[in-house]
């Protein structure tokens, strides 16, 4: 991850320091053992390692996995990976961004275990609800960097349906 970091963002560091953004995903499969198998066979991804991987996995019954420390960088969203927290949720992609997004957003047990995690993280990174964002919306961050000139093309977490994850954080 040092390696990487270095090419990408212009510091050969591993650490992820003073997180500043929360991004927001879904895995495209239905199984928590699917989404382990893809973060531990640290395949390459776009032909550099290190493969991806994600901070917390928060499965479909409410159970959040951390699966790397919040301390250490983790590959999940290009451009923010030297100041993002990612975390995942077991969702597929069914027929498309917006309804994968709705069927997270209404199922009870995961909602309510992803707007307590990001409460906790928020809480202890001091990371405003403005920086919880989608994976849809890396490319548009102010933290957004990538000195190779890549950019995102997942629509996980899109736009408006964040705007209802905020406006519950907000709530709770």
């Amino acid at each position: 991850m040092a390696a990487y970091s270095k090419r990408h963002y212009g510091e050969r560091e591993w650490r992820l320091g003073h997180p500043k953004v929360i991004v927001l995903h879904f895995t495209a499969s239905d199984s928590y053992s699917a989404v382990w198998s893809t973060f531990d066979s640290n395949a390459p991804n776009m032909g550099e390692l290190p493969g991806v991987c994600s901070h917390y996995v928060i499965e479909q019954d409410g159970t959040i996995d951390e699966l790397v420390p919040p301390r250490t960088r983790c590959r999940h969203a290009i451009g923010l990976n030297h100041v993002a927290i990612g975390i995942e949720m077991v969702q597929e992609t069914g027929r498309g961004a917006h309804w994968a997004d709705q069927q997270i957003l209404d199922r009870g047990p995961q909602i309510r275990a992803a707007l307590a995690l990001v409460r906790w993280l928020q809480g202890r990174h001091a990371i405003p609800t403005g920086e919880v964002i989608g994976h849809a919306m890396a490319n548009d961050d102010p933290h957004f960097e990538d000195r190779e000139g890549w950019t995102n093309d997942h629509t996980d977490w899109l736009k408006r349906d964040v705007r209802e994850f905020r406006e519950r954080l907000k709530r709770r």
